[in-house]
């Protein structure tokens, strides 16, 4: 294992510890909870960053690592996802969006690479995966923000949603989007690969 891929599979082992301590202390008076889910999506960010540049800054791209990050990067992202669907933040139809997006894109991938054929990147991946990352970080500031009001976390409702809800709802509508951007350029290559025999 090289260092590239120590940063990735660490993405994997530090989502389930965001989520047993975001859905456990959700709610909690003590605000410690939040600090330790903030300071885990740092990492995990932090670790998605530095993965992909340190392959190519020590020629360590290897074919392993190429399939790994996208799904550690999606299992990573889903779980924070989930966390924020169990404590109510955000509804089960939103959650959807994201799960079934990366799921699909997955299996497009797989198809495409099962018949030789290699699947053009685009732009509006890279964009929605910073726009979900940045909306993390805003759900966790909104909850770190409402921890010091009053009212608490719970109290807090923004036109019958937790803010979170609204936040959360930019990446949502964005994601959704970014598949008609993914398949649409790649239509013909996608049909090539689903009627080859």
């Amino acid at each position: 294992m090289n260092l590239a891929t120590f940063f990735t599979i660490s993405r994997v082992a530090i989502a389930p510890v965001f989520a047993f301590v975001f859905v456990a202390g959700y709610g909690s008076a003590d605000s410690t909870w939040i600090w330790v889910c903030f300071t885990a999506a740092v990492l995990i960010e932090l670790s998605d960053l530095m993965d992909g540049t340190l392959a190519r800054a020590r020629k360590e791209v290897t074919d392993f690592g190429k399939v790994v990050d996208p799904v550690a990067d999606s299992v990573s992202r889903q779980t924070i996802f989930i966390s924020f669907m169990l404590t109510g933040i955000i509804p089960l139809w939103m959650y959807l969006i994201f799960f079934y997006r990366d799921a699909f894109m997955q299996l497009l991938r797989i198809v495409c690479a099962s018949n030789g054929i290699v699947l053009a990147a685009r732009k509006s991946g890279k964009l929605k995966a910073v726009l979900q990352g940045a909306a993390t970080f805003g759900v966790l500031i909104a909850i770190i923000v409402m921890h010091k009001s009053t009212t608490g976390v719970q109290a807090n409702i923004w036109w019958g949603q937790h803010p979170g809800f609204w936040i959360m709802l930019i990446p949502a509508i964005y994601t959704l989007l970014s598949v008609i951007d993914y398949v649409v350029p790649n239509r013909k290559l996608i049909i090539k690969a689903v009627k080859r025999k």
